[in-house]
């Protein structure tokens, strides 16, 4: 596709004048930082329209034009929008783990081109992505999903209630970089281990049926994956298996494993469960430190303590705070 310099609009209830395409001096903030404009914002029928390719680009999104079709396509992680000029509606593409859902959204100001740009709403494309949009002080601030007490918690707090934020975020709230492979559970196992290196929260390996592992990272303030891999479960552990690379196939190069790897894992069949703890030296050998299997609401089985952290761990990150 032919890229174009194009526009986002913003959509707010704004008290201002119906004159279109006026031209006024408003500012544009990402996380607080002030970003530049090829274009300057306009005023057009009362809602503020700001320039997409600056934005888009300090969101880390890209931007594609379709002439034939007058279409703005715009790329995040593995999620698609897609824009045409003179529509009320855009369409929508997701991927997520073993799922994928696709369709049109409305949007409260339609495509536009002016002057050789093209306008489309900025806060459906940036709330599609997660960020917040504020409009205050004649600026529109992109800020992150997240309040200073989250981000508090997640970059600085204690080790374990860290781990168990991000072991949460990773079932309710994780961006792909590449198309997610598939988790077939073809043996019937439903368990899900994680696997942080030493020290660290921010970055993690998971294992989910003994079949797929996948590499999170934390990038500006969202939980994205951005390597995963599929082994065969059955000729080995799975643990040993990712450790030797001996993989099937993977979407990129495989991140060094470093450290030690600090585990835990929670399998369910049935009625019953099945939680471990540990650590994983980087000579494969594992050591548990908790065990816990229970039927039907009842502890049958339990040694150790279940923890997410080692003795004396002490939190030391490596993954950049932005």
């Amino acid at each position: 596709m032919k890229k174009l310099l194009c526009t986002f609009a913003v959509i707010g209830a704004l008290s201002v004048g119906t004159t279109a395409f006026a031209t006024v001096d408003i500012g544009i903030t990402v996380r607080s930082k002030p970003i530049a404009t090829d274009s300057p914002p306009i005023y057009d029928q009362g809602r503020v329209l700001v320039p997409i390719r600056a934005v888009s680009e300090a969101l880390g999104a890209a931007v594609d034009w379709d002439a034939k079709t007058d279409t703005v396509v715009v790329r995040k992680w593995s999620q698609t929008t897609k824009l045409t000029v003179g529509k009320k509606t855009a369409a929508t593409e997701t991927f997520g783990n073993n799922s994928s859902s696709s369709g049109p959204i409305s949007l409260d100001v339609p495509a536009k081109a002016v002057h050789n740009r093209v306008y489309v709403p900025l806060r459906f494309v940036s709330e599609q992505y997660g960020y917040k949009v504020e409009w205050k002080n004649n600026t529109v601030a992109i800020e992150s999903p997240l309040s200073d007490k989250q981000r508090d918690a997640l970059y600085t707090g204690d080790l374990a209630a860290s781990r168990n934020l991000v072991m949460e975020a990773m079932f309710s709230g994780t961006h792909y970089e590449h198309t997610p492979l598939r988790t077939l559970h073809e043996f019937e196992d439903y368990s899900t281990a994680f696997l942080f290196p030493e020290g660290e929260a921010l970055r993690f390996f998971t294992i989910e049926g003994n079949e797929t592992a996948t590499y999170y990272e934390y990038k500006d303030d969202f939980l994205v994956a951005t390597w995963q891999a599929h082994f065969d479960g059955s000729i080995g552990d799975s643990f040993q298996l990712l450790l030797e690379e001996k993989l099937k196939d993977r979407t990129g190069p495989t991140p060094k494993i470093d450290k030690p790897l600090v585990f835990y894992s929670r399998g369910i069949a049935g009625d019953s469960s099945t939680e471990e703890s540990g650590l994983i030296g980087l000579d494969g050998k594992v050591t548990r430190i908790g065990f816990e299997h229970t039927v039907g609401g009842s502890v049958t089985d339990s040694s150790g303590k279940l923890t997410v952290t080692q003795p004396d761990e002490v939190r030391k990150e490596v993954v950049p705070i932005p």
